[in-house]
């Protein structure tokens, strides 16, 4: 069983609570504050309560000490209370307090809201555990992809590298740094490798050709955008869908479109176009100006961002290609490093 460790700041609420939760937890005395740093150097507890009395002083300071200790980080500290302060319910749950729970309630409603706490902090514990089996699958089907396109090898990691300097750009800026959570980050980068997956299902003699595509064989590569949306929503509809699979989706299936509309394969036009996309389509443009391709040479960094300034408020969101501007030294440089195999930011 998991061990609750209560603070008796209150001897009938540690008594109420306690009672509540002996059924499922093992109950335990949280020790006094000044025994807590040496108490959790060699113990543990799977929860903490802190009892809020009528006329508190301690509570808080006792919070206070709970986060200083190293070997406790992690572990969900709920507050119950006697009466309703609104004040004080703001301060716990800003530093971190899963829950300020006011008295009195029900038994069965006490066990319940300290059990589904447990079990969130049980999932938010194995985050890092399925994120990192998202990144690996993520990553290894965008290699799967490069081996059918081998004319634009690193083509995908080296997008994801330029896209997470625009990204981060633009999370310093307005207004998207209102409007980019800093969660988005690590899906979107995961996003991001994936923006080709519809190529897998290119014929080989259009993927591989050594000339431009002629315009039948540019009609076939441009439902790779299509087959992209419909690998991520056949994911989607088979798994309910996290929220980076419909990031996912948007990226694959937008990518070619322009801010004028002249782009595929809906023609749609400034911000009826997902922002993500928006961003993904300038750093992929410049990649592939940037790189060796069968049928030209690689463009100079000097001659891409020429060519991105020229279809600004055309091709590319006009504020965008801006945020572009501010970092296109760091481009550079990361332009200059490829192959280089360090980890991107966020991933």
């Amino acid at each position: 069983m998991k061990q609750v460790m209560i603070a008796d700041h209150d001897d009938e609420m540690f008594q109420v609570v306690g009672q509540a939760l002996r059924s499922n937890y093992i109950i335990s005395p949280l020790p006094k504050r000044s025994e807590l740093q040496h108490y959790f150097h060699t113990n543990t507890a799977d929860m903490i309560i802190l009892t809020v009395p009528e006329k508190d002083t301690d509570s808080i300071q006792t919070y206070e000490t709970l986060m200083k200790i190293p070997e406790i980080i992690g572990v969900p500290v709920i507050f119950f209370a006697k009466h309703v302060d609104l004040e004080l319910e703001q301060t716990v749950v800003l530093m971190g307090a899963e829950e300020y729970i006011t008295l009195p309630i029900s038994p069965e409603l006490i066990l319940h809201r300290v059990s589904s706490c447990m079990e969130l902090c049980a999932l938010r514990k194995e985050r890092p555990i399925l994120e990192k089996y998202q990144d690996a699958i993520s990553q290894t089907f965008a290699e799967l992809v490069e081996c059918r396109d081998e004319s634009t090898g690193g083509h995908l990691r080296n997008t994801t590298r330029y896209f997470n300097i625009l990204l981060q750009e633009a999370m310093k800026q307005e207004p998207y740094k209102d409007i980019i959570p800093y969660e988005d980050t690590r899906d979107l980068i995961r996003s991001v490798m994936l923006h080709d997956i519809g190529k897998i299902g290119i014929n080989d003699d259009i993927l591989h050709k050594e000339s431009s595509l002629d315009r039948k064989e540019f009609e076939h590569m441009k439902t790779h955008t299509t087959l992209g949306k419909l690998a991520f929503e056949h994911v989607i509809e088979k798994t309910g869908g996290a929220r980076w699979l419909f990031l996912a989706r948007d990226m694959a299936y937008c990518h070619h479109e322009r801010w004028d509309g002249t782009g595929y394969p809906n023609g749609l036009k400034g911000e009826e176009i997902p922002l993500y996309a928006r961003m993904l389509t300038i750093v992929d443009v410049y990649d592939a100006l940037t790189s060796n391709r069968a049928y030209k040479e690689a463009f100079s960094h000097q001659k891409a961002v020429e060519i991105i300034l020229e279809g600004r408020g055309t091709k590319f969101d006009p504020d965008l290609v801006d945020l572009f501007m501010n970092v296109e030294k760091q481009l550079e440089e990361a332009l200059n490093t490829i192959g280089d195999t360090e980890m991107i930011e966020g991933v």
